[in-house]
């Protein structure tokens, strides 16, 4: 698989973009998966047939990916309903976070569902092991959430500790979980090391690609405008230098290099193609309040990090 104060940046640059604004637009069904979070929960799935295909040399229980699935998707529209509890709609603003907004307590009942199917598959079928290693990671989701949404001072958390880096190693350490308990070597973390180097990168590139209508997006913290390209190129050139020597399995490595081209490719697309975010028609417009806007090439950042498991899948 993003409040502080919009930044200057953030209120002005839209003005700039409305002549490319079509009132018309209409949600493709590839971003309906990023506002119900459902992009997350596919990307979480497959790594975590990498990690466990890769290491353990078996495929995921049910189990396994369904409680993984399950808290992913918790965590996201947590975050989300979160970032929707003080959305502005007088200024510009995403679907996801309308969506949020508009329907909390349709989603909050559903949270609540799942949450309890998760709970109860974790008694019923998880290892013992398992839920004491789950709920250090649950610990790490906790002081994220809290830094990102509670902490006093919230700015000055987030330029130290990015949000996207802590996105980034919590889906990591999530997907290998499994493989940690199973066979923890040198070239496990190695690997859990790049896949969450290339999850933030992810992250950044939807942020930044976003920023012109994201309410949470902080300027400020985007000391690099190529950082999340020199982060997939790295990937890259690591995991293949690891195939090469044997510290890395090979599919681990052809999930590795092909979803850091992959994002590589995305990103130097996007930049040619420049920002164009549209208007969603689905809610009328008056005085004080916008249409939601979308980018339709926004998911486009999590399918890179779907392809190359997808194929590796199906050969398998």
């Amino acid at each position: 698989m993003q409040g502080t104060e919009p930044s200057r940046r953030s209120i002005a640059t839209p003005a700039i973009h409305l002549s490319s604004v079509t009132l018309s637009e209409r949600l493709p069904w590839t971003c309906w998966l990023n506002v119900l979070s459902l992009d997350a929960v596919l990307v979480a799935l497959l790594w975590q047939f990498v990690f466990l295909v890769g290491f353990c040399d078996r495929m995921p229980r049910w189990h396994e990916s369904f409680v993984l699935g399950a808290v992913v998707w918790l965590i996201y529209v947590a975050d989300r309903l979160l970032d929707g509890s003080r959305l502005d709609l007088s200024r510009p603003h995403l679907v996801r976070h309308r969506m949020h907004h508009q329907h909390a307590k349709i989603w909050v009942l559903v949270w609540t569902v799942v949450l309890m199917a998760a709970c109860s598959v974790v008694v019923v079928w998880m290892d013992t092991a398992v839920i004491r290693m789950g709920l250090l990671v649950a610990a790490l989701v906790l002081s994220y959430g809290g830094g990102v949404h509670f902490w006093p001072g919230r700015s000055t958390v987030r330029h130290v500790f990015a949000k996207e880096v802590q996105v980034g190693v919590i889906f990591a350490a999530g997907v290998s979980l499994i493989a940690w308990l199973e066979v923890p070597s040198f070239s496990l973390a190695l690997a859990c090391v790049m896949s969450a180097i290339l999850f933030t990168a992810n992250c950044w590139a939807v942020a930044e690609r976003e920023s012109v209508a994201d309410q949470n997006y902080d300027a400020s913290r985007s000391v690099s405008p190529r950082r999340e390209m020199v982060a997939t190129l790295g990937v890259t050139c690591l995991a293949g230098a690891s195939g090469f020597v044997g510290w890395l399995p090979w599919l681990v490595v052809v999930c590795l290099m092909g979803g850091s081209l992959a994002l590589f490719a995305t990103m130097c697309w996007w930049r040619r193609q420049g920002r164009g975010l549209c208007e969603w028609n689905r809610w009328s417009v008056s005085g004080d309040v916008r249409r939601p806007w979308f980018d339709r090439l926004v998911p486009m950042a999590d399918w890179s990090l779907m392809v190359s498991p997808v194929i590796c899948w199906v050969i398998l």
